[in-house]
């Protein structure tokens, strides 16, 4: 399972739960107690998906000074079963242990997670096993208005359990846009020389030319008009959808996209991951969210204060916060176009709020192709030359011969309205399709 968060304290202050669930006692008592420095923060969730499973650990730091992580690197991670069945995880970098084989939960069984660090400090989780099995029934999206007032594209999914009464979901998902380069050509610019050269004639010592900074146009030589960006979703969405039986709900907002957000633009795709979470786990993200309310969340969230399943083995003054979690997961995957649900409608407005329209004629520096006037008669500006070694520009037309006054031979573009590798990749990831 990818990571979600930078930390369940980081994570807390983006949750967005819906879901009313019972409340976890707190003990305030060792609120004055605990440097958050020293306390270890897990995140774990095992799945009964097929792969190498993770573990992250880290230490947390003050928000007075700092929200940055620091790994904990060099621990030893283990998940044991109730039959004897142990998973060794790997140190990989970044405070993630990668399990050394693919290994799936099984249904019935119950695990348990054991961390020693490198300094010797010993933690156990609770032994845990899975509420039950994950299924997604349906994932479509809708054209609404928010409560906000705001107008946007809305996903949602239906949900279901088929053997048992639970359902409480978590969510994660990786949305997947095109950009089309709106300034995109099909040439390029290829730097002939990017200073002045003087060539000195070896017998007499003179000068005999004066070779200007200069450019020509080239074919492009990759794809740069069409790319792909897919971006993971960094907070934990729970469940919030309507009751439909016992054993499913319906109506759960994973996403909603504001009409004017430009990755709507063109198509867009969405992978949703839902995960089955047991009660003890909805209370544990729950309380999360309630501290994450407070205006000034790192003098009132403790470690230690929110009641996870992972305590020190032996000494009591060794604290972690985080949550053990086995849980059944099911994705789906959707696609839809803008113009499907705002036919013959404006784009929103490109990334950044770039104003692709505005493009200039900046000189080469290079008074042989330049328009009339010196650099210093146009007052001081950027000539191409430095655009062009700091790849912020692109090629957009050619400019009259000879220029006009205090321009150059070319217009250009900002290098995202003519470059989408300047917001994505170029590679067609392998699950897309356009119809």
């Amino acid at each position: 399972m990818k990571r979600e968060a930078i930390s369940l304290i980081v994570l807390c202050l983006s949750l967005t739960f819906l879901s009313c669930v019972e409340e976890v006692e707190i003990n305030d008592s060792l609120q004055s107690e605990i440097n958050i420095e020293n306390v270890l923060i897990v995140e774990a969730t095992i799945t009964d998906e097929f792969i190498n499973q993770e573990v992250l650990l880290s230490r947390g730091s003050s928000f007075a000074n700092d929200s940055v992580l620091v790994y904990e690197p060099n621990a030893s991670v283990t998940v044991v079963d109730d039959l004897g069945a142990t998973f060794l995880f790997n140190y990989t970098s970044d405070g993630r242990y990668v399990s050394s084989e693919p290994f799936a939960t099984q249904s019935g069984r119950s695990y348990q997670l054991f961390i020693t660090t490198s300094e010797g400090e010993a933690y156990e989780s609770e032994p845990v096993s899975s509420a039950g099995v994950s299924s997604i029934d349906t994932i479509y999206t809708e054209r609404i208005t928010s409560d906000n007032g705001v107008e946007g594209m809305a996903i949602f999914v239906d949900s279901s359990n088929p053997f048992g009464a639970f359902n409480n979901y978590r969510y994660t998902y990786a949305e997947t846009y095109k950009i089309i380069a709106p300034n995109w050509t099909s040439s390029e610019f290829e730097i002939i020389r990017e200073g002045i050269e003087t060539i000195i004639d070896e017998t007499t010592g003179e000068v005999e030319d004066i070779l200007y900074p200069d450019v020509r146009l080239a074919p492009r030589l990759q794809e740069e008009q069409k790319c792909y960006n897919t971006v993971l979703s960094n907070s934990i969405i729970l469940s919030d959808g309507l009751t439909l039986n016992e054993s499913g709900i319906g109506r759960n907002q994973v996403r909603f996209i504001n009409r004017n957000d430009p990755i709507l633009s063109h198509r867009y795709s969405i992978l949703v991951k839902q995960f089955l979470q047991s009660p003890d786990a909805v209370n544990f993200y729950n309380t999360l969210f309630q501290f994450s309310q407070n205006e000034n969340l790192f003098s009132e969230i403790q470690p230690g204060l929110i009641e996870g399943n992972i305590k020190s083995i032996g000494n009591t003054e060794n604290i972690a916060l985080g949550y053990f979690e086995v849980a059944s997961v099911a994705e789906r995957r959707l696609f839809f176009n803008y113009s499907d649900f705002f036919p013959d409608e404006p784009l929103p407005p490109y990334f950044d709020n770039l104003n692709c329209s505005n493009v200039f004629s900046p000189p080469l520096p290079n008074p042989l192709r330049d328009g009339p006037s010196s650099l210093e008669e146009c007052g001081a500006q950027r000539v191409l030359m430095e655009y062009l070694l700091a790849e912020e520009v692109e090629f957009f037309l050619s400019n009259s011969n000879p220029p006009p006054l205090c321009e150059g031979p070319y217009y250009v573009t900002l290098r995202a309205c003519g470059d989408c590798t300047a917001l994505g990749s170029n590679v067609v990831p392998d699950f897309w399709t356009e119809e």
